[in-house]
């Protein structure tokens, strides 16, 4: 059980740090021989395999109706990078939508 908790939180984390440096490779612009050779295109590719991995990963050992929902944790790690990482604001309207989120969770796994 403690396994597929870590694993559900590892699978939101690689995802969020994934596009956190997808985005980083936008710095660089969009041309495509930028975005292909930014060490953070490929490592953001990777994280998001290794995310999509763990998700199979948990398919196989826990319900769809759950391993799903719970995958949108990721929403609540991409804002705290986004205002670690990005210095974006958390607004009370952005924490109102989380709070949503995070209830709607609660009535589908618990469901």
């Amino acid at each position: 059980m403690i396994l597929n908790i870590l694993s559900l939180i590892a699978m939101g984390l690689l995802a969020t740090f994934g596009s956190y440096f997808l985005k980083r490779a936008t710095a660089v612009g969009l041309s495509p021989r930028a975005l292909i050779v930014s060490p953070y295109l490929w490592l953001g590719g990777v994280l998001y395999v290794l995310s999509a991995l763990l998700n199979i990963y948990l398919l196989l050992r826990l319900p769809y109706s759950v391993v799903v929902p719970l995958g949108a944790l990721t929403y609540v790690w991409t804002l705290l990078v986004a205002r670690w990482l990005l210095k974006e604001p958390i607004t009370k309207l952005k924490l109102a939508g989380l709070g949503l989120i995070l209830a709607g969770l609660v009535c589908v796994v618990l469901g």
